[in-house]
């Protein structure tokens, strides 16, 4: 009884499988077309090439999606057409596809309702299908509707929500000409809305997007930090706490990279209406308030070119995060080294340098970053005119270099690596 019991499961899961994912005809162009006039339902046509890897992404990762096929098999033929089947070239040539893969939505005359070009995630097709079913509106769609309902601040906001993806799709001309037009559609939004009524998840994800910077005046972060427990309450304390650290952190950066004492008058904030926000955070032995008082510091100096002034704090920093400190922790103030210097440093910085690359690779992190650590490291025994060490740590990087699964990344590296040792 419980073999059979099993074997019904089984084949339940393997029909259950097979009815969620898009079933696609088995027959000719023609042969859908009659088949979709004759259920009543529209056509889905994908226009493909057996040596297409893109079509073959759409084949065997978003049709199998069940969200894909709950919704298509239920509306559509669906029937797919090999551009290079000689039958189908003038099939392909009729409805001009110039690009694959490419996704046609037809009514049951073969009219097309609406196209879409490339590789898109399972939750875009279906939104396709429904723009082409008139189930909802595409993007140009609903900007004409904004135009004719400028106060209708859901249009506004599904605008903004689409805006970004609609933008990746253009190109030249349309891309400068829907930049120009949705330009000032945030700013207005926020100053038309209020930001004292954006306190919901949909507005919070909007801020997220499109603002992405703050200032010494800025009247949405002030308020986002005013109103922190009721933002909290009701986006969530993590994601809140992320987008203001994240503006905060940007905008001391910002005035440290410039030269601005100025940052020093936004940490105090760190410590005071800020201090919630950062509750969250440790540093090891050090406070939130110290922690990004010495960071900010190494990087004022750092672009003061204040070398021993950088390293000073940067010491402190990572003594205090003791076995806190993480790999990133050590590898961002080097990599923040190497752009400020442009590679140019000083004897003393390079061994400075040695000591984190040292204590870096003792963690665990991908063969390509192994490698690239190594080869900096016998970059600053070089430079510091120790041969010998140099020689070791480009071999062991060569060695490391053997286990980067990308074969071609991992010979221009090799590459590079012997040329360092003929330097020597």
């Amino acid at each position: 009884m419980k073999k059979i019991l099993f074997i019904l499961i089984f084949f339940m899961g393997i029909l259950g499988e097979s009815s969620a994912q898009m079933n696609l005809f088995k027959g000719s162009f023609e042969e859908a077309l009659k088949k979709a006039r004759e259920e009543k339902k529209s056509l889905f046509v994908d226009f493909y090439a057996d040596w297409c890897g893109p079509c073959k992404a759409m084949a065997t990762q978003v049709f199998p999606q069940k969200e894909v096929g709950d919704y298509f098999n239920s509306r559509f033929i669906c029937v797919q057409v090999n551009v290079e089947a000689g039958e189908n070239t003038k099939l392909a040539k009729s409805y001009n596809i110039t690009g694959l893969p490419s996704m046609v939505f037809m009514d049951t005359e073969g009219k097309e309702l609406r196209r879409v070009l490339g590789v898109v995630n399972p939750k875009g097709l279906v939104k396709e299908a429904k723009i082409a079913l008139g189930e909802e509106l595409s993007f140009e769609q609903l900007y004409e509707l904004y135009k004719k309902k400028k106060k209708d601040y859901d249009v506004q906001q599904k605008l903004l929500l689409e805006a970004p993806e609609f933008m990746q799709r253009q190109e030249g001309y349309e891309r400068e000409k829907w930049g120009a037009r949705l330009k000032n559609l945030f700013p207005d939004y926020v100053k038309n809305k209020k930001i004292e009524n954006m306190m919901n998840e949909t507005d919070f994800t909007l801020l997220v997007m499109y603002h992405s910077r703050t200032s010494e005046k800025d009247p949405i972060f002030d308020f986002m930090v005013a109103h922190f427990n009721e933002g909290v309450q009701l986006v969530g304390k993590e994601e809140v706490c992320a987008y203001l650290i994240g503006l905060n952190n940007s905008y001391i950066i910002q005035l440290c990279k410039k030269g601005d004492p100025a940052y020093r008058d936004r940490l105090k904030r760190v410590g005071e209406d800020l201090k919630e926000v950062y509750s969250g955070i440790t540093f090891g032995s050090l406070s939130v308030l110290e922690a990004i008082t010495l960071l900010s510091d190494a990087t004022y100096y750092l672009y003061k070119h204040d070398e021993g002034k950088f390293f000073e704090n940067m010491d402190k920093y990572l003594a205090g995060l003791g076995e806190q400190a993480t790999l990133e922790d050590y590898t961002q103030p080097l990599e923040d080294l190497s752009v400020a210097y442009n590679g140019g440093l000083s004897k003393p910085a390079y061994v400075k340098s040695i000591v984190w690359i040292t204590k870096a690779l003792e963690k665990d992190m991908t063969p390509d970053l192994r490698t690239r650590l190594l080869i900096m490291m016998g970059q600053c025994f070089q430079n510091t005119d120790n041969r010998e060490k140099a020689k070791q740590c480009y071999n062991q990087a060569f060695l490391a270099s053997a286990e980067i699964s990308n074969k071609m990344q991992m010979k221009q590296i090799q590459e590079t690596i012997q040329q360092s040792l003929q330097g020597l």
